[in-house]
């Protein structure tokens, strides 16, 4: 048995090792440098024991030489019957004989020491301004958000993102462009949240977190957590559920809003399909949404049912208006077609605001009314809520949350 394997990581040069494998120098800064290639990025830096790195998901797991010789030889077919630890071994021991791989064979270093448990991403953002106004002001003082909302060396506003781990793995930024994922943040494996009061008595889940700051000045709502997905998938959600169960909250407040009112629906449908327990599946085509959701008891079928129906009824009714001959082919195109699969519903949805609107509030008002409540703005987005409201507020008029429920 060989001792003493793969352990002379700290003799290799990892940045040279990276490009010698076909990735693609990003960015270099002083602290570290940034690789993009097989669909991932990763982060190079120096401490005193030699090279690590991590990827931008998992800034807490650093990994060395070997790992990323493993990651590379995984992915290449072996000789005879060399299986995977023989091509790690033979690998390793080419990257060990070639000179220019080597730290040995460079005349320094060209990379700040920094501590092992390095991530760049904290490097990046301080403390908010305070001399900040509008949406901004007095941001330190709110519980709520009081650490959850940071700046760059530029002033730029930038929301943390929050792995699995709750490691910071990278930001929201509050650009003239929009609310942004800040580059090489890795939006499709995190979320945003606001500070956890002790007691807590929902989940508000918006697009962006300037969103949910906007909302929060609408409402002043106290003992919440206000999140936002960047990116609506399987692993956010996982993180959003796990933030559910661990505080325990039974509902969660849905209000996906966009630049169009259709981009929240959609958003909504999206997130439902990956709910937990939903059995609530989507499928998206050019032209139509393909639903699927289990069927309920009977009353909530036939409810339903009877919303669709009077849909088309209305639909049918609209087009007589402006023509005496039915085209029943335009008409199917933007009706919502429901039918049974054993113990499912098939939908068939067009790709039209207000079926699309009609769906969402009609599920939500027959399957989801205690676990899931959907609120949206009457402008597009809770920022322009905001604005809209703001004067209210200050003549003394409160702004009630229940008429913020989505209706028909």
């Amino acid at each position: 048995m060989m001792k003493n394997w793969l352990t002379e990581d700290t003799r290799i040069h990892l940045p040279t090792l990276f490009a010698h494998l076909g990735f693609r120098l990003d960015s270099e800064e002083r602290t570290h440098q940034v690789y993009t290639g097989l669909g991932t990025t990763y982060v190079v830096f120096y401490t005193e024991k030699g090279f690590l790195y991590y990827t931008v998901q998992r800034p807490q797991e650093k990994l060395s030489a070997s790992d990323l010789i493993i990651q590379h030889v995984s992915k290449t077919e072996g000789k005879d019957k060399e299986l995977l630890w023989d091509k790690v071994h033979s690998y390793y021991e080419e990257v060990l004989t070639t000179k220019p791989l080597l730290i040995a064979s460079q005349s320094v270093v060209d990379m700040a020491t920094v501590p092992n448990d390095f991530n760049h991403f904290l490097n990046d953002a301080s403390a908010l301004d305070k001399s900040g106004n509008g949406l901004y002001a007095d941001i330190e003082d709110s519980a709520p958000f009081s650490g959850r909302i940071l700046q760059n060396k530029s002033g730029e506003v930038l929301f943390p993102l929050f792995n699995i781990q709750n490691e910071v793995c990278g930001y929201f930024g509050d650009t003239d462009k929009g609310v942004l994922p800040s580059k090489n943040s890795a939006i499709k494996h995190s979320l945003w949240y606001s500070n956890i009061p002790k007691s807590i008595d929902g989940l508000f889940l918006f697009k962006d977190p300037k969103e949910a700051l906007a909302f929060h000045h609408t409402f002043q709502l106290q003992h919440i957590v206000y999140l936002a997905l960047g990116d609506i998938n399987a692993q956010t959600t996982k993180i959003l559920f796990q933030i559910q169960r661990l505080t325990k909250v039974d509902k969660i407040y849905l209000s996906f809003t966009g630049d169009k009112k259709i981009e929240g629906y959609l958003r909504d449908l999206h997130f439902l399909s990956l709910a937990e327990d939903s059995g609530f599946k989507l499928n998206l085509t050019d032209r139509d949404i393909l639903l699927q959701f289990p069927i309920g008891n009977e009353k909530s079928f036939s409810k339903f049912y009877d919303h669709t129906r009077r849909f088309n009824k209305d639909l049918l009714e609209s087009f007589l208006k402006y023509n005496k001959i039915v085209d029943q082919n335009l008409l199917n195109k933007y009706s919502i077609m429901v039918s049974k699969d054993g113990e499912d519903i098939k939908v068939r949805l067009p790709l039209e605001t207000d079926a699309i609107k009609l769906l969402v509030w009609s599920y939500y008002k027959n399957y989801l009314n205690k676990k899931i409540e959907i609120l949206k703005p009457t402008t597009h987005n809770w920022y322009s809520e905001w604005e809209l409201t703001k004067g209210q507020t200050k003549k003394g008029k409160e702004v009630h949350l229940k008429e913020f429920r989505i209706a028909i």
